[in-house]
């Protein structure tokens, strides 16, 4: 009897000594959302200002960790960017500029571009990228994030964008504010 009891604790304390570590190597990982689709912007819900083309969708094709979204624009029917989102970081045509110049032509800065990294942030994804120019003689430099989150219906997709000003120690420029955030807001395209 006394051998049984002694088996028998040695088995319950092996079990218990082993459930909590093959329950830590069976972890779940959450699924990270699924932004592939065509999506439309909604006017109504973004705080960006009026488009040339507001019909013009959005396509993303996601398959970790590339995700590739294709705007079609007017000037020359469509752009493709590649990012990725391990974090390796990215490089794509540039699509935001810093100038005072007043006739700046997007046009004229076809092959500039703009390097960034990508990452998952819980279920957003986020990117990040610097804007920077010398203005007046002194260095400026914007820190672009953008936030994509898909709705938990999978119905809506929002990209939140935010500037962030870099802070010149120097003292010699002031800027009052940082720009506030814009949000466009795409509703998916039925297939």
């Amino acid at each position: 009897m006394k051998i049984l009891v002694k088996i028998f604790c040695l088995i319950l304390i092996c079990d218990f000594g082993t459930t909590p570590a093959a329950a830590q190597g069976k972890k779940t990982t959450k699924a990270k959302p699924d932004l592939s689709g065509t999506w439309l912007l909604d006017p109504k819900k973004s705080n960006v200002g009026p488009s040339a083309k507001p019909d013009q969708p959005l396509k993303i094709a996601q398959h970790d960790p590339e995700l590739r979204i294709t705007h079609m624009v007017a000037s020359n029917g469509q752009k493709d960017f590649v990012y990725y989102t391990d974090g390796r970081g990215e490089t794509n045509t540039t699509t935001m500029f810093l100038s005072t110049d007043t006739d700046m032509n997007p046009r004229g800065h076809d092959k500039d571009v703009t390097k960034s990294k990508t990452k998952w942030s819980g279920d957003k994804l986020v990117t990040r990228f610097t804007l920077s120019s010398v203005i007046g003689g002194h260095p400026l430099e914007f820190e672009i994030i953008d936030e994509w989150k898909l709705s938990k219906d999978g119905q809506t997709l929002t990209q939140t964008s935010r500037t962030v000003f870099r802070q010149d120690m120097s003292g010699d420029v002031f800027i009052s504010a940082n720009r506030p955030d814009t949000k466009r807001v795409y509703n998916r395209k039925p297939d």
